[in-house]
């Protein structure tokens, strides 16, 4: 064979493993985003579950029950600092911010998707907001903590609210459902719009 000929042969050789390297990092890119995708799923999946349990716990039932009971003294000016001299109040009081802000950074960091989020507990981050907005601006202003201290909690209720599902919240107000009344608040100002007693 001439130089010609070999540099030729050589050529075509490189060519064919250039093509062969091309073909296994394609495969290897697919079997990767594959398994990346599956990943992603089987995180969102867990997420979703951890975020059912959370909501659906006893005790965050209870929770939750105990603000909406308590919603007339939650908002009242006079009253909202009273809540964090007493430590069982207080507890209670930081534990549902605390969780539902930690479920509200789950849905922000995309582990649950959050129209799954809104459609299964926008309706109970909406209502705790705005029941617990006057206290969590109190206890911001006192701890000195701006906008940080359960940001993630008042950023899902405002993607809440704005969905098509509860616009009419927005604009007729946010009904609470206590044993004797029917608390409606203003979403924007947690004022109390009106109370119609339950007959």
């Amino acid at each position: 064979m001439t130089p010609d000929e070999w540099g030729t042969l050589a050529e075509i050789f490189q060519a064919l493993v250039s093509l062969g390297i091309l073909v296994i990092t394609t495969w290897a890119a697919r079997v990767a985003l594959k398994r990346l995708r599956t990943s992603v799923a089987q995180t969102r999946i867990s997420g979703t579950t951890d975020l059912f349990d959370r909501f659906n716990h006893s005790s965050a039932l209870d929770t939750r029950r105990w603000v909406y009971h308590n919603c007339r003294k939650l908002v009242d000016p006079d009253q909202v600092s009273q809540w964090a001299k007493d430590l069982e109040d207080l507890n209670l009081l930081e534990s549902i911010c605390n969780s539902l802000d930690l479920a509200a950074y789950l849905v922000h960091k995309g582990l649950v998707d959050i129209d799954d989020a809104i459609e299964l507990y926008g309706h109970s981050v909406i209502r705790c907001w705005v029941v617990l907005r006057p206290w969590v601006e109190h206890t911001r202003l006192r701890r000195e903590s701006d906008e940080s201290l359960w940001r993630h909690f008042e950023w899902l209720a405002d993607q809440a609210i704005a969905c098509e599902r509860f616009l009419h919240w927005r604009k007729n107000g946010v009904a609470i459902y206590t044993a004797s009344e029917t608390v409606t608040f203003d979403y924007d100002t947690s004022q109390i719009r009106r109370a119609d007693p339950i007959a």
